[in-house]
């Protein structure tokens, strides 16, 4: 017996931004174009690929709409090209390597009808290679500006299913109203990849919107616990740009010591892993954005109604990450003692 369509209740986009991802697209595109859910607009965001992807992808779904970049604009601009292309209330914003099944949307738009302040939904990822494996269970924001990824490379359990507030959704795959953007804005584009979800989800927060995580909806991901130079160069700036931008004056003078901390033990880390110059150039990049990054600061400052003491409340103060040893136990230990000093004062 066929299945019978399941009938949106309200209009969806999905955007993927693609770059040479010929290994993933497709078959991303393919899980898509689901018979479940016809009614959806779907945008690939070609930067300038040259592996033959969109070709590919093209190929096997020519009706797809495909925009095709020039030259590689980065992933936040990408994604704000084809946001502006949409038209639904709800966009999806998707990497081109996951894959999704079945009935994914209908907890996500259940979840956006139950939280009228919800402006990021997340659903629970998995990893590809391993379905019993979490890639992200909602992404959380530390106080020193990492985002983390709860469950990260850990079996799936009970303790992951319950719905809840989260400080960002990951960018793998993000549930987003539409009607939020006209007041929390596009990506910042100061991010060329990494990093951006984090911010996007700080500034909704700022403003009074929520982040949830909705683990009734899975969805698969081809992500691996790797730390390629380039990569740590873009998280460390990513990191950096969004203290700098969202932090209130005074929380960053109340910080200091901290972040100070933090800063050592993660040139601590560069220089053992071979990433000193990596990180070494995140620095030289925020000094070449300083007069952007004073505008976007002072807009962000301007535009927000929640105070960093409230936030500070639902950030993190542990790091657990793969890509960490066992000597961050100390610097975990340090972190927790200076916020310990601060915190009401924040």
């Amino acid at each position: 017996m066929a299945k019978s369509k399941v009938p949106l209740c309200a209009s969806v986009s999905v955007v993927i931004v693609n770059f040479n991802s010929a290994g993933y697209l497709a078959s991303c595109v393919s899980s898509l174009l689901n018979p479940l859910y016809e009614e959806i607009e779907l945008v690939v965001v070609d930067n300038a690929s040259t592996d033959g992807s969109v070709a590919k992808m093209s190929a096997a779904f020519p009706d797809v709409c495909v925009v095709r970049n020039r030259v590689n604009l980065g992933y936040a601009a990408a994604v704000n090209t084809g946001i502006a292309l949409t038209k639904g209330e709800f966009i999806v914003i998707m990497n081109p390597d996951t894959l999704v099944e079945g009935r994914w949307l209908d907890p996500l738009l259940s979840a956006a009808s139950r939280y009228p302040r919800g402006a990021f939904f997340q659903p629970k990822l998995l990893l590809m290679s391993d379905r019993q494996v979490l890639n992200s269970a909602g992404n959380m924001i530390h106080i020193a500006g990492f985002g983390l990824c709860r469950g990260i490379g850990t079996l799936d359990s009970r303790s992951f299913q319950p719905e809840s507030e989260i400080c960002f959704a990951s960018g793998a795959c993000t549930f987003i109203r539409r009607e939020a953007l006209r007041e929390i804005g596009p990506v910042e584009e100061l991010f060329l990849a990494y990093g951006e979800d984090e911010d996007w989800g700080w500034r909704a927060s700022m403003m009074g919107w929520q982040s949830i995580y909705v683990p009734s909806s899975q969805i698969f991901h081809n992500w691996r616990p790797t730390l390629r130079p380039g990569k740590f160069h873009l998280l460390e700036f990513g990191r950096l740009l969004s203290v700098l931008k969202n932090y209130s004056g005074r929380t960053l003078l109340l910080l200091t010591p901290l972040l100070i901390l933090v800063e050592s033990s993660v040139l601590l880390y560069a220089a053992r892993n071979g990433l000193l110059r990596e990180k070494i150039q995140s620095y030289v990049s925020l000094i070449l954005i300083r007069r952007d990054l004073s505008t976007r600061r002072q807009r962000v400052q301007e535009g927000r109604i929640v105070s960093d003491r409230i936030l500070m409340g639902k950030f993190v103060k542990q790091i657990q990450h793969p890509y960490v040893g066992r000597r961050i136990r100390v610097v975990n230990r340090l972190v927790s003692s200076m916020w310990a000093v601060v915190a009401n004062s924040i």
